[in-house]
């Protein structure tokens, strides 16, 4: 892995280091739910990882950036080992979201979680009846994008038995599966009562390629626009939604200001429409270094689009495709 994750500090430090309010708002984080304002601003964060001891400073940090509520995918970060789970007597692993649902409980108008279900737990379908039955579960995520031997599985529908059951309990799917939009095609045509949210726009990086060993070669920013329009194509299936994350690493510019992205939203959006558009910052494990305040403001600065645009795809959009009403 080439991956420069950040340690959990970096809740505080990512938005200190835009907005130098973070220190003065540790005694904020305190505070009753009572006593704090939730910001008024509608903004929606749809990935971000956490870890034990991290709610009261990201609640102190979204305060101060102005964000309203962040969906968690639990990742105890720097740990590449998937963290946390539990291991299975069988060999595989069953990951877990004790903070999440922490989060959820103590702060349920600003915390909701994903869970990742391994295609190899002979449980997947009562835990995926679990999340939808959960207050705070928001949908199912998936990564076979992580390995080729986990995308053959998905071009094989190994896959299959959780996308069925996501489903039929109603649930979304992310799917993190870069660089193959004819397999989310696929799964979209075999599944099309399965809303499926597209993780970080549908394609890898070029440093994410090198974890691969030369198995998946870099690619130019000719070729690298040329799969993004692929992807674009994927909005004919009015079941798929495109999440709007880690563009700057994809495209090799810098996240803010965010000049030379704002014309590649704008074809998203004449693709999918804002409405199927959902921001997520994903902060700790960005590989530019740049902070959740930077990533926020690439968009939320982006005077390009519309107050609609700008609302739907910092918040209404995932309010929507989530099911999840504010509180």
């Amino acid at each position: 892995m080439v991956f420069s994750f950040s340690t959990w500090s970096s809740v505080s430090n990512s938005a200190a280091q835009t907005t130098d309010t973070l220190a003065e708002t540790k005694e904020y984080g305190k505070k009753s739910n009572e006593q704090r304002k939730i910001p008024a601003s509608g903004v929606v964060d749809t990935q971000i990882h956490i870890g034990p001891g991290g709610i009261e400073e990201m609640l102190a940090a979204m305060d101060a950036l102005g964000i309203q509520s962040v969906l968690i995918d639990e990742f105890w970060l720097p740990s590449l080992d998937y963290q946390p789970h539990h291991d299975l007597s069988s060999g595989g692993i069953r990951p877990v979201n004790p903070t999440a649902e922490l989060a959820a409980q103590l702060h349920p108008e600003r915390f909701s979680w994903v869970l990742r279900v391994e295609r190899t737990d002979p449980e997947y379908a009562a835990i995926i009846r679990m999340v939808r039955d959960a207050p705070s579960g928001r949908g199912i995520r998936i990564i076979p994008g992580m390995t080729l031997k986990d995308t053959q599985a998905f071009a094989n529908g190994e896959y299959d038995h959780i996308l069925a059951a996501s489903e039929k309990a109603g649930l979304p799917l992310f799917l993190y599966l870069p660089d193959h939009p004819e397999l989310i095609a696929a799964a979209a045509k075999k599944f099309p009562n399965l809303r499926i949210i597209v993780d970080h726009i549908g394609l890898y990086s070029n440093d994410m390629r090198t974890m691969f060993g030369g198995a998946v070669p870099a690619r130019s920013s000719k070729e690298q626009m040329a799969l993004f329009d692929k992807v674009l194509a994927l909005s004919k299936f009015p079941n798929i939604a495109l999440k709007w994350s880690h563009t700057s690493e994809m495209f090799e510019t810098p996240v803010y200001p965010g000049e030379d992205l704002q014309p590649l939203l704008r074809k998203a959006i004449s693709s999918f429409g804002a409405d199927r558009i959902m921001w997520a910052s994903d902060f700790s494990v960005n590989q530019r270094g740049e902070n959740w305040s930077e990533i926020l403001y690439g968009v939320k600065g982006n005077f390009k689009l519309s107050d609609q645009e700008r609302a739907a795809i910092l918040g209404g959009t995932a309010r929507k495709w989530l099911n999840w009403p504010v509180q």
